[in-house]
């Protein structure tokens, strides 16, 4: 049988990978890199249309058998980190008699992202009492006029009643400009919240809008017509046409696709990621067989966007030296590839021939102190990598086309001014990276109070050089897997799960069965049950109305089977997340998605999926049972769990379970929003549901 492809696409800081595999078992048929485009008038995405323009042509015929086309990357996270963002026009929509609290809580004013970065927001206010029908064209023309290139529209009660945010969102790409409501990225409630997950969605949307385009061009131009794939940061996916809508949601992706094909390829129960690229090193750690979600915070600011959790150290394997008084004072953030620099380790000794110590400021208004060398064949980056090639630490077939003796004498010029040997010179480098990296990947270990038997795992194209040094130092077992240095690529490619149903235009097509066929065909596929969303289409020229389900398999060891867990096998996954005996667990509701468990005498919750992934795991309470009843039996529950702070009441955090789907409730200021939230799932999902009220 003629294997199915999958492409893998992973934009990191320094390279763009691409991957061609066919799983299970996992095979790499093919694979290409190229330096990601930072420069490049249109960005990152030029540097991912290679890299996919290469992949195919090294397919060929067998291009033929490739299924989807899935993609990780950095992009969001670094247009925020960077500051690369226009200024986005907030506009607020309230109703009497809560306009002031409404235009204070959509005031959300100017956003500090980085140090030194922020976003610019310039605000209107409308009251919706009436309507906004005949506001709308004039709040527009005046945001744009204030200097707004995108626009973000948040109102209160527009999870319930979106209509109003949707008019502004239809005015403002009817003109071209980028727009996103609040309730398109999140059904949480809290207006303020809403309001800057919205703001920062809304000032990447031009970026991102660059590089669906451009991929899409070229799979056009290879002839290759399959879907396009976005991993999310929380290891959800989503299409391409979600997400030129929701680019935020994509924070976190490239950690996530690393954590994906650890879980899934090497089936890891606990163990430290650290993914190495050219620029950065990401830190993700995996617990219980689960990888470890957080709510994203921009500098102490809450928003709504989930992802993994996960540490960036400003030290990867082209991180240069920065030179002070005494020796090595730092190892990063700038790199080889910032400073458009090849490695001296990937040079020949005849390059190197006469070699003389270069001190470079990578970019303007940097210190003229980052050591390089000028030699025969021209400038070379002395780097963390050609540190570690020197030393002969790197696994000898990790770097094949690497030079032990080049990389030696290249440090000569660098230990001459140390005072030491090229040996030396080349520990003091890398000692200090190896350090950085440590400190983090120490703090990982200790917040999730991992014991000392637990892995490093080595991710990414300087995993083999910095990772072991890593390990010896923390004194910690090490894993490095095979394909390490595109395994990310690997996860974006293997994890995400997509399908689609047809139907004829006719008075018998059903658009919410049509959805609800599609979303059974995603999960029977291997999707988790909460990671699957569904667009709906009419396509007039065909005649068909398509509804296309997207998902992604679940961040959980040996999800990626796809195979139904058995009673026992459920049984076993809540008892051990739950930490009791099987003897102590009961049943308290399941349907044909999810089982729900309490461990007797614990107190602890565990929501176990079809294919035992756990979906939730906490202490609480649960409620069950069918409309009305539930609904009032969940608001007892909610007051009797609620604590007065003063004036004002601190209510817990509620999720929701019916059907397939799955409600997080935890940004609910008030009761009435919680059993509105409940009441409208309930509609959509008439069976019996199931809240847990945290404790």
């Amino acid at each position: 049988m003629t294997p199915r492809l999958r492409i893998g696409v992973d934009v990191g800081g320094t390279f763009t990978k691409a991957v061609a595999v066919s799983s299970p078992p996992l095979e790499v048929h093919a694979r290409a890199g190229v330096p990601t485009t930072h420069a490049a008038r249109a960005g990152v995405a030029e540097g991912v249309a290679a890299a996919l323009r290469e992949l195919i042509a090294q397919l060929g015929d067998t291009r033929s058998q490739v299924e989807l086309v899935a993609f990780s990357t950095t992009q969001a996270m670094n247009a925020l980190l960077e500051g690369d963002v226009g200024t986005v026009g907030v506009v607020g929509i309230g109703y009497r008699p809560q306009l002031r609290v409404a235009r204070k809580r959509t005031r959300v004013g100017d956003i500090e992202l980085a140090p030194g970065r922020k976003l610019t927001t310039v605000h209107a206010f409308v009251d919706a009492s009436a309507g906004v029908s005949n506001r709308v064209d004039e709040m527009l023309d005046d945001l744009v006029e204030r200097g707004a290139t995108a626009l973000a529209v948040s109102g209160a009660f527009a999870v319930d009643t979106p209509e109003d945010e949707e008019q502004f969102v239809r005015a403002a790409r009817a003109r071209d400009l980028p727009a996103c409501a609040g309730h398109e990225l999140t059904g949480a409630y809290g207006l303020e919240t809403r309001t800057l997950t919205a703001a920062i969605n809304a000032s990447i949307l031009p970026i991102v809008e660059r590089t669906a385009a451009m991929v899409e061009e070229a799979l056009a131009d290879a002839e290759l017509d399959v879907p396009l794939l976005v991993l999310r940061g929380d290891g959800g996916s989503m299409s391409s046409e979600r997400f030129r809508d929701q680019p935020s949601l994509t924070i976190g992706s490239a950690p996530a696709a690393g954590v994906a094909a650890v879980l899934h390829e090497l089936r890891l129960t606990d163990g430290i990621v650290i993914e190495c690229g050219g620029t950065s090193t990401n830190v993700s750690v995996v617990r219980g067989g689960r990888a470890q979600l957080r709510t994203l915070r921009v500098m102490r600011q809450p928003t709504f966007i989930r992802a993994v959790d996960s540490w960036v150290v400003g030290v990867a394997g082209g991180s240069l030296a920065l030179l002070g008084r005494r020796g090595v004072s730092e190892v990063g953030p700038r790199s080889a590839h910032i400073a458009g620099l090849p490695y001296a380790s990937f040079a020949t000794l005849d390059d190197l021939h006469g070699a003389e110590l270069a001190l470079v400021a990578p970019r303007t208004g940097d210190p003229e102190a980052y050591a390089c060398v000028d030699a025969a064949g021209g400038r070379f980056a002395l780097t963390a990598t050609c540190a570690s090639i020197a030393l002969g630490l790197a696994p000898a077939d990790a770097y094949p086309e690497s030079s032990t003796e080049a990389a030696l004498a290249a440090f000569e010029p660098l230990a001459v001014r140390l005072r030491g040997t090229p040996a030396d010179a080349a520990r003091a480098l890398l000692d200090v990276a190896v350090r950085k990296v440590a400190a983090v990947a120490s703090e990982a270990a200790k917040q999730y109070k991992l014991p000392a038997d637990v892995p490093l795992v080595a991710l990414g194209g300087a995993g083999a050089a910095l990772v072991p040094e890593v390990a010896r130092r923390l004194e910690r077992p090490l894993l490095l897997p095979s394909y390490a240095e595109v395994l990310s690529a690997v996860g974006a490619a293997v994890s995400l799960v997509r399908a689609e149903v047809v139907r004829t235009v006719g008075p018998g097509v059903d658009l919410v069965d049509l959805a609800h066929a599609a979303e059974r065909e995603c999960i029977d596929a291997g999707a988790a049950p909460s990671t699957v969303t569904v667009e709906t289409k009419v396509d007039n020229a065909a005649n068909v109305v398509r509804a296309a389900a997207t998902g992604s398999v679940a961040l959980q060891a040996g999800a990626a089977e796809h195979h139904d867990a058995s009673d026992d096998e459920r049984d076993l996954a809540a008892a051990t997340v739950l930490d009791v005996g099987r003897d102590h667990l009961h049943l308290v509701a399941e349907n044909e998605y999810y089982r729900v468990y309490s461990g007797n005498g614990s107190g602890g919750v565990a929501v176990v999926d079809r294919f035992g992934a756990i979906a939730l795991a906490e202490e609480g309470r649960i409620v069950s049972g069918a409309a009305p009843a539930f609904l009032g039996d969940l608001e007892a529950a909610v007051v009797g769990a609620s604590r007065q702070l003063g004036i004002a009441t601190l209510l817990p955090r509620v999720s929701i379970l019916a059907g397939s789907r799955m409600l997080d409730l935890s940004g609910a200021h008030t009761l009435d929003e919680i059993a509105a939230a409940a009441e409208r799932l309930l509609a959509e999902e008439p069976a019996p549901a199931v809240a847990v009220i945290a404790r």
